[in-house]
Formats: C-alpha cells, sequence, structure tokens
C-alpha cells in the first residue's frame, strides 16, 4: 500500500514512481529534476499510455501531469511542458475554453516561452472571470515587474492584489521596494508598517523602518517615529551584535531631531 509517509529516500530506493509523486506534492517540495525523472517514468511508458495504471485514477493522472508540466516550466524544458500541455488539452475530462486550471497551465507555459503578452491576456480574463483570482493577480504582477518600462503598471498590478489580499506580507515588503524605488518613502513606510506587525521582533526590519521614516522629511513626528524604531532595532538586536547600522541610524535620527 502506498502511503505519504514513507520518507522521500525509502521511496526512492524502492523505485516507486507514483509514491514519489504523491509524497512531493503533498509536501509541498520543490524537486523538478525529481519529478522529472519520475514523473516520465510512470506517465511516458508504452504501458501507461495504453494501458491504466496500477492505483492511477484519472484525476490522479492529470495531476502528475500538472506536476511534470510544473516541474517542466521549472528547469525550463519547453518541449516536455508542451507535451503534457497537449495531454491535458486532449483529455476527455477537461475543457480547454473554461478549465480555470488548464488555462492558468497555458498562461504559465506562455510565460516561459517568453510570449507575456498572451500570458498577461489569459491572466485579465481569469481575473475577469473572477475578482477573487489570487493567483491571476500575482502572476500578472511578476510578469509586469520583469518587463522594461511597465512599473508604473507592475505597481498597480501589485496594488490590486494587495486590495484583494490584505495579508500577504511579502506582497507589503515588495511593494515597499517598489516605492523606495521611485522616492515615494510615505508609501513606503506605510508598507513596512503592515510587514512590521506580522514580525515585530525583526531588527533589521525597524531598523529599515526608521531610515524610511528619516528619509521622509525633517518634521518633527517623522523624525520621532524614526528615532523610535532605531532604538527599537538596537534593544532587539545591540550594535556589540553587529547593528552598526541600527546605531548609527539612530544618532543621525536624534542629532537631526535636536536640530529640529
Amino acid at each position: 500500500m502506498i502511503t505519504v509517509d514513507q520518507d522521500l529516500p525509502t521511496l526512492i530506493s524502492q523505485k516507486n514512481h507514483l509514491a514519489i509523486l504523491r509524497h512531493i506534492r503533498t509536501h509541498k517540495l520543490r524537486k523538478p529534476e525529481l519529478v522529472l525523472h519520475h514523473g516520465q517514468a510512470l506517465l511516458f511508458t508504452p504501458k501507461s499510455l495504453f494501458s491504466p495504471t496500477p492505483n492511477l485514477s484519472p484525476a490522479e493522472r492529470l495531476s502528475c501531469l500538472e506536476q511534470l508540466l510544473l516541474s517542466a516550466i521549472d528547469v525550463q524544458n519547453h518541449p516536455l511542458a508542451e507535451k503534457c500541455l497537449s495531454l491535458l488539452r486532449s483529455s476527455p475530462h477537461i475543457d480547454p475554453a473554461t478549465s480555470t486550471r488548464y488555462r492558468r497551465l497555458l498562461a504559465l507555459c506562455l510565460e516561459s516561452a517568453g510570449d507575456t503578452a498572451s500570458a498577461e491576456k489569459i491572466y485579465d480574463e481569469l481575473s475577469n472571470d473572477n475578482a477573487a483570482n489570487l493567483f491571476a493577480m500575482k502572476r500578472k504582477y511578476c510578469l509586469l515587474r520583469g518587463c522594461v518600462g511597465k512599473e508604473s503598471a507592475a505597481r498597480d498590478a501589485l496594488n490590486d492584489y494587495l486590495d484583494a489580499n490584505r495579508s500577504d506580507v511579502a506582497a507589503w515588503k515588495e511593494m515597499s521596494e517598489l516605492c523606495l524605488e521611485v522616492s515615494d518613502y510615505k508609501g513606503a513606510a506605510y508598507c513596512l508598517e503592515e510587514v512590521v506587525l506580522s514580525d515585530p521582533l525583526n531588527a533589521e526590519l525597524h531598523c529599515l523602518l526608521g531610515e524610511v521614516y528619516v528619509s521622509c522629511g525633517t518634521s518633527l513626528n517623522n523624525l520621532k517615529l524614526g528615532r523610535k524604531h532605531m532604538a527599537q532595532s538596537l534593544e532587539l538586536k545591540s550594535a556589540q551584535d553587529g547593528n552598526m547600522r541600527g546605531l548609527f541610524g539612530l544618532v543621525s535620527a536624534a542629532g537631526s531631531y535636536l536640530e529640529e
């Protein structure tokens, strides 16, 4: 009997292709080379193509194909990704025109192949079909972020994503970096406040937020907030432990504060 509780080295030694793929999916591991080897052995042998594989239901076959496709994209194996996509498209259990899952995979393949315009069009269609499709919003931002000259569109896309999912700390951190790139210190401070709320004991975050507040301008309130976060950073990690950045920031913020 195949279980997901067995450790991966044991499953590999047993050459149990199906159990290996199940284990990687269940534990959300990112091992594309392993998936490529065992996925192709499971799905693309003559026996598995023309007769049912034991213990492999149609739904699980589709899951394995999707897993293999994503791993092929990971290692830039476009012919294999296209082969998996073609098998998914020809499956009687999938309607390519209406299946959100299939269109999402198609967009990822197009994005990986460099056809960003077509991928963006599909992400827009997915968002129009379902305004809460966070995957499409996030992928659209990532796509625009990598395009030269689309910085403003990328920022708008990330803002739309944050409107729909305000609990994504990594997205707030990313937005703060976008704000800093265009010298929007007030916006960066707002975003970093959200990040600090999720990790209040992170000395580096407090130090960065203090620097941003000081950079906002010489208003007394900004300097007080900058000094406060610099002091918090030093309390969490002293200069003796390597936080010289926080110490210098505190001295600079306090000096500017006294001048005011």
